[in-house]
């Protein structure tokens, strides 16, 4: 059983983004008046225009203002890119972790083209579950000096396995505080479920069907995305190439109505697309 989560450090969601779900949720909505708060933080104004710019997006010109991201986009889904650049930002406080977001963007954009064949997931919502389905790592090095080195050393061949190892050296994994912190900065809560159920996804996937179908399936659409990776790059917690992070694909492949065959022509796809 790991530790109760405020026993440590998780940065704070900042006062903008407050202000800014209040503006989103009033009644009369002002599109001018949430772009004008957006300008006030020029580092997270900048975060903003660089994602709406990257090829996830696939504007066909570059964006130079918020108000037209804001006309292409919509208001909802640009909220969802300034809450994602906001904790990325935070994050990046804490140290260079320049692989860490490689590998989440490489996760995020394979659970966005997934998404697209389950219409019950928002391609934004996979997409940000993929970019910090591992964001309880930096917490995890900023709380317990040494973790990094803990990390190279285990014998861990399973995302359970690793779960258990932290929880048994540590008292707490970073599935935990993955979910507290995207807890803490009200995302969705089928995203911050998914992110904490990983180590259990074998037995939550096989439960019987329920109100919960939203969290197992972005939670399989994850692993799926994280196995794909895996094949692409090694993991940046220095996870060998050869060792499986997910032991048994099948509960997954099962839930979400995909043969092998099927998986395995969209793997090859996909790793195409990433090496182009």
């Amino acid at each position: 059983m790991s530790q109760a989560t405020d026993t440590y450090f998780i940065p704070s969601r900042p006062e903008i983004l407050i202000q800014l779900n209040k503006l989103i949720n009033k009644k009369d909505l002002d599109i001018s008046e949430i772009c004008n708060v957006l300008k006030q933080d020029i580092a997270l104004f900048s975060s903003v225009l660089a994602t709406v710019n990257t090829p996830y997006f696939g504007l066909a010109r570059k964006i130079t203002s918020i108000e037209h991201a804001v006309s292409l986009l919509g208001i909802n889904r640009v909220f969802t890119i300034v809450r994602l650049a906001a904790l990325r930002n935070s994050l990046s406080t804490l140290g260079p972790l320049e692989r860490f977001w490689d590998t989440g963007s490489d996760v995020a954009q394979i659970c966005a083209l997934l998404a697209r064949r389950f219409p019950e997931v928002t391609p934004d919502d996979a997409y940000t579950l993929g970019m910090l389905h591992d964001c309880g790592l930096p917490l995890m090095m900023h709380n317990f000096p040494g973790y990094k080195e803990f990390l190279q050393q285990i014998p861990c061949d399973s995302i359970s396995g690793l779960h258990h190892a932290q929880i048994e050296q540590y008292g707490i994994s970073h599935y935990d505080l993955g979910y507290a912190l995207t807890k803490s900065w009200n995302l969705p809560e089928a995203t911050c479920e998914a992110i904490r159920l990983q180590p259990e996804y074998k037995s939550f996937v096989t439960e019987q069907k329920d109100d919960r179908d939203n969290v197992r399936t972005q939670l399989c659409i994850l692993l799926i995305a994280k196995e794909i990776s895996r094949k692409y790059r090694t993991y940046w917690r220095v996870t060998k190439e050869d060792v499986p992070l997910i032991s048994d694909l099948e509960p997954i492949l099962n839930f979400m109505g995909i043969c092998d065959y099927d998986f395995f022509d969209f793997r090859d796809d996909t790793l195409l697309m990433l090496e182009n």
